[in-house]
């Protein structure tokens, strides 16, 4: 059941003055397509839309009430309504009021890769003795990460929290929000240089998470970066690194890969993932050192991991005849771009390998040579096909590429399909990797659907 708030409750939460009123909510939304009856419905405000053109349409739908903004003006409906200066920021209110309210342990979980996977990994490994309310997909900032929380009912002993950043300061506002007990930072590369400037300016940031967890919970890290740790650990001493090198405080005694699963035994105990590659292992490692930390027994954990599949383009395996789909193309930066590659390079030996590279959006300054360096990681890999969208396509243009290499270049992602249409012949594995906002996704399904 989500969350719930009278009216009264409501208006003390926004800093209104304090008048009793009768009425309640049900839920709170901020879009009328999912909006139930009885819902507070929250106008936000973008660049792009204004929610208050809505709210008439949300009282149509059953609505009990409308967070509004102040400049805005009353719009002509019979509901309760309340006027705010921002609505972001009331809907951020909200979902920290509810948090305070709830005794559910929080995890807090941020990086530039892999914060979803292991994310998800963890829901898994908490769930069979806890009962776990997680973000859904990756709704991770100041509207996701409200509505997430607001989802939550009262009664689930831990909610696990996705949290994401693209500008300076927005961890501290996420982590303001949530007030987890604990922290996992993943990993810090290069993503989103085009508002947080660079690696350092990542690594501030999500070091955020880490100074807005509380201290007596706990604070799970990657080992990469090296300065990862050693920047968490001048925050907290406590801090446990996990990971595959002999200074990681949670490592494996032994571990092996294989396309399609990753294993490694602690103490005594056999753990497996269906998924492939050192990332995907890695993210295991995290996310069981956190489950540890929060006491789940080693049983619970190698069930939880064994039970995990792979969230919507990351690194799932699609099999369309003889011809494997890497499908990663959810998100895209040069750390997780590298990952995939090696991922191909050492899981499929003999094998050849074809590439449709997108563009990675957000890098700001660092874009030309983030893909050039790319772009040199798949010829370095031995990838033999390369279907370059975007910026890569300026990326290859400028550099000398062997002959026995093939690159095409693609002026739009829906003519992808045709360039691979000639040049496959069903027996490769092709990655499938660029950021979301390129919609790579398209290849998928043309290559799925004209399979059959």
């Amino acid at each position: 059941m989500a969350a719930r708030f009278t009216a009264t409750e409501v208006r003390r939460v926004l800093g209104l003055s304090e008048i009793a009123m009768s009425g309640s909510f049900t839920s709170v939304s901020t879009d009328t397509r999912d909006l139930q009856p009885g819902a507070l419905f929250v106008a936000l405000q973008g660049d792009r839309f204004d929610g208050t053109d809505f709210v008439m349409e949300a009282e149509r739908l059953g609505a009990a009430g409308a967070v509004i903004p102040a400049l805005a003006g009353e719009p002509p409906v019979d509901l309760t309504l309340f006027s705010v200066d921002d609505t972001t920021v009331a809907l951020g209110d909200l979902a920290r009021y509810h948090r305070q309210r709830c005794e559910a342990r929080v995890v807090g979980v941020t990086g530039s890769s892999g914060k979803t996977t292991v994310k998800e990994m963890l829901v898994r490994t908490i769930s069979p003795e806890r009962r776990v309310h997680a973000t859904v997909g990756n709704l991770n900032n100041q509207v996701g990460l409200p509505l997430s929380i607001l989802a939550a009912s009262d009664d689930t002993e831990v909610w696990v929290l996705e949290l994401g950043a693209s500008e300076p300061g927005e961890i501290r506002r996420l982590t303001s929000i949530a007030e987890p007990d604990d922290a996992v930072v993943t990993t810090v590369g290069p993503a989103h240089l085009e508002g947080l400037g660079d690696i350092t300016g990542v690594l501030e940031e999500k070091l955020d998470l880490v100074r807005g967890a509380s201290r007596s919970g706990s604070v799970v890290v990657g080992e990469l970066p090296e300065m990862l740790p050693e920047q968490a650990r001048e925050i907290r001493d406590d801090v446990v690194t996990a990971g595959l090198g002999s200074r990681c405080d949670f490592r494996p005694a032994e571990w092996s890969l294989g396309p399609t699963e990753a294993r490694f035994r602690h103490e005594g105990t056999d753990y497996s993932v269906p998924v492939g590659g050192e990332h995907h292992l890695r993210d295991a490692l995290i996310a069981t050192a956190m489950a540890m930390a929060m006491g789940v027994g080693p049983a619970a954990i190698a069930r939880g991991l064994a039970e995990y599949r792979p969230v919507g383009m990351r690194g799932a395996l699609v099999e369309v005849g003889e011809l494997t789909i890497v499908a990663d193309c959810y998100n895209a930066n040069p750390e997780s771009f590298e990952a995939a590659i090696r991922y191909c390079a050492d899981s499929f030996p003999g094998r050849r390998l074809g590439v449709v590279a997108g563009t990675m959006l957000e890098l700001g300054p660092a874009e030309a040579s983030a893909h050039a360096d790319v772009a040199i990681a798949l010829l370095d890999s031995g990838f033999s096909l390369i279907v370059a969208v975007g910026a890569f396509q300026i990326a290859f243009e400028s550099m000398q590429v062997p002959a026995d290499v093939e690159v095409v270049y693609a002026e739009r992602v829906e003519a992808v399909s045709d360039l691979l249409a000639d040049r496959l012949d069903g027996s490769e594995v092709l990655l499938v990797k660029g950021s979301r906002g390129v919609r790579l996704e398209r290849v998928i399904d043309d290559l799925v659907g004209g399979s059959g």
